[in-house]
Formats: structure tokens, sequence, C-alpha cells
């Protein structure tokens, strides 16, 4: 087993779209909605191949978001590994809004250039910062040490990677890939973190 606490944050895999007239995807209607969106037949196949590679590494727990597409990322992993997953409400994407229009990725942009910025109902960059490393203090005094996997969403494992190094922000999370993994250790009293773009 590992010396040091190594905790493991995947972001979901490829999930279905909804799409409109001409292939256009919308995303307006009520946030529940999205968020219930399954992995794509892509998806569930990264899945499978993640799976391999994280179970050598030997986790000792599992934890996901409470949104379905968070939860089929990580349960090949489950299935190899022999572990639960325990569900963490608090694992879930940053809520922009409870329902959302087209125009979401105007109102995401400016939630990262101001931390203070909600919609009505929703949450800022700021709050949705504070939960999740609430979650990793948490599971930090937890698990002392080993592999611990985490699976949630991009913004708000971008919001955490944000609180580690300032650099990433609006243009890193539209890049981050699906799915991605981010290793993150608790070293000298601060969190260090690497994966995709961090490097």
């Amino acid at each position: 087993m590992n010396s040091q606490l190594t905790i493991v944050m995947v972001r979901h895999a490829e999930p279905v779209d909804f799409e409109g007239k001409h292939g256009v995807v919308h995303r307006s209607g009520p946030e529940s909605e999205w968020n219930d969106r399954p992995l794509s037949v892509r998806g569930l196949r990264d899945a499978t191949e993640m799976a391999e590679t994280l179970c050598a590494e030997k986790p000792i727990a599992i934890y996901s978001s409470p949104y379905r597409r968070a939860r089929q990322t990580i349960e090949p992993l489950a299935t190899l590994a022999g572990l639960s997953i325990v569900t963490i409400d608090d694992l879930r994407e940053r809520l922009l809004s409870p329902n959302l229009s087209d125009d979401y990725r105007e109102h995401a942009r400016r939630a990262w250039e101001d931390f203070d910025y909600a919609l009505e109902g929703g949450e800022s960059s700021r709050e949705a910062q504070r939960r999740v490393m609430q979650v990793l203090d948490e599971l930090r005094n937890r698990h002392p040490k080993g592999i611990v996997v985490l699976a949630s969403h991009g913004n708000l494992i971008a919001l955490a990677l944000n609180a580690i190094t300032r650099h990433v922000g609006h243009d890193f999370q539209a890049a981050m890939p699906v799915p991605a993994v981010y290793r993150l250790r608790f070293a000298d009293g601060a969190w260090q973190a690497e994966g995709p773009g961090l490097d």
C-alpha cells in the first residue's frame, strides 16, 4: 500500500448529448434532466479501458458523484477491484442554474471571471470550490494513505484544481478531455496535482 494518500479525481467519460435540429446540441430545460444523462457507447468503452489501468494501482476506496454519468464511469473499476462505490453528494457537478438555456456557456465563463457570480438558484464558483475542497479534506482525514478514486465532473474538478494551482480557469476546463484523470497528493501542508493540462 502507498505510504501516502493519493486521490485520483476522474472526470466522467463521454455522456450522450441532447441533440436538436441539424444535430445542434441544446442545453435547455431542467438541470436535473441534463445531469441524468448516461454514458455514450464510446464513454462506456473508455470507462472499461480506464478501469484496467486504475485497478492496477490497487485503490482502497471508490467514491462518486450521485449523477449517472460519473457513477457509470467508475462502475467497471469497482467491479474489477471488488470495491463498493460510496456516493458523496458534494461531488455533484457545480449547479450553474436550476434551469439552463443555450447561453449557459456565457454564464459559465463569467462565473470563472467572477467567483462570486451566481444565477438565481445557482451556485457560485466560490461555493462549489469550497464544498469540493471540504470533500478532499474529509477524505484525507479518513484515508491517511493509499489510492482513493473519486468520480466527478469537469467544472467541479477544475475548481478543485484552481484551488491548488491558480492558473486553472475557464479555458483549462473547456480543454479537459473525457474521461480525464488527475492525481492529488497532500505534502508539506498543501495539495499538489498532476494530470492533463497541468504538466
